[in-house]
């Protein structure tokens, strides 16, 4: 009877754990290793079972721009020499500016379309759900989706 009721509780537990949304690895500033389903807000983040959402993708995108804008930011400039140094720093320093500014671009029109589809989504249903923090669905009332509609098109009209 006690082994079933242990491999019960633990087939149970799988089985919540396999239906989580993502779940995520991470070390604090303490050095202490965390797992959780939803990511820090900063740090360094291994994902260990990756989300099927939307929103985890578009996570996903923003992360790997931040990181290419870090790689950019971080890369060694090559050793000068006193007759040509002046020439290559503003040219290394103006194709590393380029390349900032194409994964800002990237960055944006990822935002833009991310926006756009959201605007849709909203407009196209009356009745809306969104997941909390603490991963509960909820349906959004009226008042509030017009809210999110009103905010979703500023945003566009700003940054589009």
């Amino acid at each position: 009877m006690r082994t079933l009721l242990v491999s019960l509780s633990l087939s149970l537990g799988l089985m919540a754990a396999a239906h989580a949304d993502g779940i995520y690895k991470w070390v604090d500033e303490n050095g202490v290793v965390h797992f959780g389903s939803q990511p820090p807000q900063k740090g360094q983040v291994e994902v260990v079972k990756a989300p099927k959402s939307e929103r985890f993708r578009q996570w996903q995108n923003e992360q790997q721009t931040l990181q290419a804008n870090r790689q950019l930011a971080t890369e060694a400039k090559p050793e000068e020499t006193p007759a040509t140094a002046p020439a290559q720093t503003a040219q290394a320093d103006q194709e590393q500016q380029e390349q900032l500014d194409q994964a800002e671009m990237a960055a944006r029109a990822q935002r833009c379309q991310s926006a756009q589809r959201r605007l849709q989504e909203l407009e196209a249903r009356s009745r809306v759900r969104e997941v909390d923090a603490s991963g509960n669905y909820r349906v959004l009332g009226e008042d509030e989706r017009q809210q999110r509609i009103q905010q979703t098109r500023e945003i566009l009209l700003n940054n589009c």
